[in-house]
């Protein structure tokens, strides 16, 4: 197995401080897959839909399949990075190596995606995908070679959401400014207004990648697979975080499930739907640096459990008082989208772990252990999305009527992510509990 040179386990006066241009850089290299995350799937199903070469049903299927590879592939991409091609810069390598085929994939799927038969596309959506998590795998765990302390990794993760977040409004922004700029554009225009956008982001994170500093991996005999999944699972604040990053995931992925269908039901905004979406992006990207601080100064499952309640507080507080008018709507998006930055405590606490499962199994594994949360993200936001539709089609609720169940719309709306940011709450003081049992785990002897 490989390892990486953890400065994190180094004693705080050995430890470099982290620089800021560090954090800026290290940020700056997350642009691309960005960019190409949940956008690219709100626009490219009814891009390929609309060309007319595969049923809609095929779309759906195509897609379906795509997620279920995605998902399986993330623990694979992981073992290599953490087992092939180590040394000084194995991170950076990796990630110029899927850059190349990212971007080739993305031209090739926005200008003739369209027009390609279903096992074509499939091959190529493969492909897509297993570069993606080539670079973001590769990307999450340089990060956590990078910090030594809780509040490092709070800081360096916290801007990452940051620019994340920013670069979503982006690409949100784009396809509606061409739509403005060049009346009747076509869905492929506004797509590939879209796609333009990562042509931006790649010399940026070139640059940036270039500026971030190396760290080492080091090469180190294997354990086995059943090694690995029995020194995963005896960690219980590991699999406290994966269900914790599961349980987020799913109430995220209800919000953006079903938010469509509440404004148009229930706040009556169908037309400006696409605004408010967007106003929940831009709440992320002010809120994202204030979450940085608290969990920097009050740590970070504390202040995940604080942004659980604060959102299902809001949430709850709707059923008793629906947001009236696109003013309301609009300020009611923008603190919903306070919600939207998990991702800033669930990497920076994987970050802090790391060295602790590295002294428990005798070598690291950080790019494994971060594509395992990835999986438990991509789990949630499936999970969510299939129960969404099963409450939405119990509960009689019809597209081209909405209004008709608006009520038991707004019920699972807002009921359904609070119940799973409840349970995320409950996981978050049993992780507390673990992690104050820090120098017991820190000692356990490592698998022979």
């Amino acid at each position: 197995m490989a390892s990486t040179a953890l400065p994190s386990a180094l004693s705080a006066d050995e430890a470099p401080a982290l620089r800021p241009r560090t954090v800026a850089a290290y940020a700056g290299t997350a642009g691309p897959t960005v960019i190409l995350g949940l956008p690219f799937s709100v626009y490219l199903p009814p891009y390929i839909a609309e060309g007319g070469v595969i049923s809609v049903a095929l779309v759906g299927l195509l897609f379906s399949l795509t997620t279920i590879w995605d998902g399986v592939v993330d623990p694979l991409i992981g073992t290599v990075i953490d087992r092939v091609r180590t040394g000084p810069g194995a991170h950076r390598r990796w990630m110029l190596i899927a850059i190349g085929p990212l971007s080739l994939l993305l031209l090739a799927l926005v200008t003739v995606g369209d027009r390609l038969p279903f096992a074509a596309l499939f091959l190529m959506m493969v492909l897509f995908y297993s570069s993606y998590s080539l670079y973001e795998v590769a990307q999450l765990s340089w990060g956590s070679a990078l910090v030594h302390t809780p509040a490092d990794s709070a800081l360096l993760y916290g801007m990452r959401d940051w620019f994340a977040k920013v670069a979503l409004i982006l690409a949100f922004a784009a396809p509606a400014a061409a739509q403005l700029l060049i009346p009747g554009i076509s869905l492929q225009g506004r797509i590939m207004a879209y796609a333009s956008l990562f042509l931006l982001m790649v010399p940026i994170a070139l640059l940036a990648i270039r500026r971030v500093p190396l760290r080492p991996v080091v090469a180190e005999p294997g354990i086995g697979w059943r090694q690995e999944i029995r020194a995963s699972l005896s960690f219980p604040p590991l699999l406290l975080l994966l269900g914790v990053q599961f349980l987020n995931s799913f109430a995220f992925g209800s919000l953006t499930a079903l938010f469509v269908f509440f404004a148009a039901a229930v706040l009556d905004l169908d037309a400006q739907s696409a605004v408010l979406l967007f106003a929940s992006f831009v709440g992320g990207a002010l809120a994202s640096p204030v979450w940085t601080f608290l969990a920097r100064r009050f740590g970070k499952p504390p202040m995940m459990m604080a942004m659980g309640l604060l959102i299902s507080g809001l949430l709850v507080a709707t059923l008793m008082q629906e947001p009236r008018g696109l003013a309301q709507a609009v300020g009611f998006s923008l603190m919903l989208g306070t919600g939207f930055v998990g991702l800033l405590f669930t990497y920076s606490m994987l970050a802090d772990l790391i060295p602790r499962d590295a002294e428990r199994c005798g070598r690291g594994r950080s790019a494994f252990l971060f594509a395992l949360l990835n999986l438990m993200q991509k789990f949630g936001v499936a999970a969510a999305i299939a129960v969404s539709y099963l409450l939405l089609d119990l509960v009689g609720f019809d597209p081209r009527n909405g209004e008709a169940t608006a009520r038991a719309l707004h019920f699972v709306f807002a009921l359904q992510p609070t119940a799973s940011w409840m349970i995320m709450v409950g996981l978050l003081v049993l992780m507390q509990r673990e992690l104050a049992r820090a120098p017991a785990l820190a000692i356990a002897a490592p698998p022979k």
